[in-house]
């Protein structure tokens, strides 16, 4: 099974010290883009409390009329920032002045650079994760979230057969809420919209099944607001994508 989509030309490139993180003198790692050469997900959807998903929406972004987030457990190889690494998330699908977008309210990573990555730049909630491969035995896949030893949250699959690629619940579109503190308390924080769009998205293969969602220790997350309900889908494939520049769509003062 193989297919591509999502292709989009290829943005000017930025030099210089503009995109490059702490020490600017001797940054970690490249600027963009960032070609995901391998993302094996195991991804779960379920549904949760309305209450909590307005609750976690960042303005100016607006919540999904529905009430499904998806859970995904994931190993990742993506340059310059980490050859491998893994990577647990959730997506909530929202909008902006009408135009359809997931955002991603909570995320852990298993290396600092990858950390890094997705805070510093995208605006990405993360923190790290013990690094864990997913398991697999027969038809059934699982894979977890650890933070210091600590399991926080375990996704389940039997597949069952391959899946329509349109039925994935990915998209192109990621929307951003990005806060930038500020130490000082006569100056203001700064909050951002970032808006980014993922390129030469590229399937695999990819299968469905029944899956499961169980939080367990919700630590510092508010995981166990979520209160997953009925599961309504499961996933879990290889794929790869192209992660380019984002776009500052608003910057507010706090």
């Amino acid at each position: 099974m193989s297919a591509t989509c999502w292709r989009s030309g290829s943005k000017p490139e930025m030099s210089g010290e503009r995109a490059s993180l702490m020490p600017v003198w001797s940054p970690p790692f490249g600027t963009p883009p960032f070609p995901m050469l391998s993302a094996e997900l195991l991804m779960v959807q379920f549904e949760a409390d309305r209450a909590e998903i307005e609750r976690i929406t960042p303005a100016p972004l607006e919540p999904a009329a529905h009430n499904r987030l998806t859970a995904f457990v994931g190993q990742c190889s993506q340059l310059s920032h980490s050859l491998e690494y893994h990577e647990v998330a959730v997506l909530q699908e929202v909008s902006y002045e009408g135009r359809a977008a997931l955002t991603i309210p909570y995320i852990w990573t298993s290396t600092d650079t990858a950390l890094l990555a997705g805070r510093e730049l995208y605006g990405m909630p993360k923190l790290l994760c013990d690094d864990e491969p997913l398991h697999k035995a027969a038809n059934e896949v699982v894979g977890r979230l650890h933070r210091s030893g600590t399991l926080m949250l375990e996704l389940s699959m039997v597949i069952d057969g391959e899946a329509d690629i349109a039925t994935l619940p990915l998209g192109p579109n990621f929307a951003m809420v990005r806060h930038v503190p500020s130490p000082d308390p006569d100056w203001p924080a700064l909050r951002q919209l970032i808006w980014v769009e993922l390129e030469e998205f590229a399937v695999q293969e990819c299968w469905q099944g029944r899956g499961q969602a169980r939080v367990v220790n919700t630590l510092s997350s508010g995981l166990g607001r979520l209160q997953p309900g009925a599961m309504t889908g499961a996933w879990y494939g290889k794929f790869s994508w192209r992660l380019p520049w984002a776009k500052i769509l608003r910057e507010d003062k706090l």
